[in-house]
């Protein structure tokens, strides 16, 4: 008899998370048909430059990794080099993008819906943890201000992760580690991380553009 409850009690709530997340999928695609011309204007401005950044880490990556496969040591190693300073310039590039969207988005009375970061789309252990986090106090938060500045603190974060294991990994190689081969492929799994990182932090500059869309868009409505 109790399992029987206890099976029921289970299925009400596998429901009515679906039943959630479906109506928070219907709410974000109402919320998109906010997003004004300049905002998209906008938004496609920063999301080039910020493409145009990173892939000129990936050429440079890409580079350093053919080289290698030829025998080319040294040069492998100096490219690393490289890539890594222009990931130095790029992390905190996005840091400032974050820091300021977590300032504008304290403007917006109704901030639109945003998902917590996916621990499956990540490789470094230390950001999947961090995207578990993300997911869990997501849960807690009774407003979509609080878990979208949750979101884009772990986003941070783990760009300062990830920007500290590429410095590491790059150190070892250039030392000649007995452990380099495995460096090599963290480094490898670091840019697949970087590039989630990005894309997310993106979604979430278009999620705060929206929002502030509709916050201009109430204020004409009250001034009628």
């Amino acid at each position: 008899m109790l399992w029987m409850i206890g099976l029921s009690v289970l299925s009400c709530f596998v429901v009515l998370f679906l039943l959630g997340r479906r109506d928070e999928r219907a709410i974000r695609r109402d919320w998109e048909l906010l997003l004004t011309p300049k905002g998209e204007s906008l938004y496609r401005n920063i999301e080039g430059r910020v493409h145009n950044e990173l892939a000129l880490v990936d050429l440079t990556y890409d580079e350093a990794f053919a080289v290698r496969e030829l025998g080319s040591v040294d040069e492998a190693k100096r490219l690393l080099d490289v890539g890594y300073r222009v990931i130095e310039k790029f992390s905190p590039n996005m840091l400032n993008l974050l820091t300021a969207m977590a300032n504008f988005s304290r403007m917006v009375s109704a901030m639109a819906p945003v998902t917590p970061l996916r621990p499956r789309d990540f490789k470094l252990t230390q950001i999947v943890s961090l995207a578990y986090l993300n997911g869990l106090v997501h849960q807690f938060l009774v407003s979509t201000a609080e878990r979208y500045r949750l979101k884009l603190y772990i986003l941070g974060q783990s760009f300062g992760l990830a920007t500290r294991f590429l410095l590491d990994s790059t150190q070892k190689i250039a030392r000649g580690a007995p452990e380099a081969e495995r460096e090599w492929e963290q480094i490898q799994a670091i840019r697949e991380d970087f590039q989630s990182l990005t894309d997310e932090s993106l979604e979430s500059l278009r999620v705060l553009l929206t929002s502030l869309a509709a916050e201009r868009r109430e204020d004409l409505l009250k001034g009628l």
